[in-house]
């Protein structure tokens, strides 16, 4: 009989000791994980969300001179070519770019539409060539003068050849992609605009 009250403690003690280091573990657990979320920069959002360059100030396409139809609540986002010249090489990859990134926002493609915006008017073999590659594609003239004034506040590096553009359906400029970031960080950006719009 004394050996059972003897051990009976010693059998309840490591129990104890478990239940204890539970609930240390609840509580300084978390504070151990944030700890190295906030050490290791894992999982924080970031304050600055757009991959893209936005464009501040605001640009519209009414300061372009720009005869984009319709503009307003209904209207369609666009994926804007811009070229101050002839429509070359550069101009041509950021349009097959943005032909790309119409279509791989999936479900949304219908929302979305591609422009080319050109100062000078395309050959008939521009022509031929756009028409057959890329037959929904808009084209509109561009006026060079008010183009390049409306940037001249803006970065030198937008006003230099071709530039790819998202417009938003109010005909603000809203995006630019700038040639050190690739064209998905564009389609991220756009991806996140069509969720949360209401207005396009």
């Amino acid at each position: 009989m004394s050996s059972t009250t003897d051990n009976t403690p010693n059998t309840l003690k490591p129990r104890g000791q478990l239940k204890l280091l539970a609930i240390a573990g609840v509580v300084i657990g978390p504070i151990f994980v944030a700890w190295l979320m906030a050490t290791w920069q894992i999982g924080i959002p970031q304050t600055q969300t757009n991959n893209s360059s936005l464009v501040e100030p605001e640009l519209t396409v009414q300061d372009w001179q720009l005869a984009l139809e319709p503009v307003g609540y209904g209207a369609p986002w666009r994926l804007l070519v811009t070229a101050p010249g002839e429509c070359m090489d550069a101009c041509l990859a950021l349009v097959h770019e943005a032909r790309q990134i119409d279509v791989a926002t999936g479900r949304e493609a219908d929302r979305v539409e591609h422009v080319l915006a050109t100062g000078q008017p395309a050959s008939d073999e521009l022509m031929r060539r756009l028409s057959n590659d890329y037959p929904q594609l808009q084209q509109l003239p561009l006026v060079p003068a008010a183009y390049q004034d409306s940037l001249s506040v803006h970065p030198d590096i937008w006003q230099q050849g071709p530039q790819l553009w998202v417009i938003d359906p109010l005909g603000r400029v809203v995006l630019h992609r700038d040639p050190a970031n690739p064209g998905k960080n564009l389609l991220d950006d756009l991806r996140h605009l069509l969720k949360v719009s209401k207005v396009g």
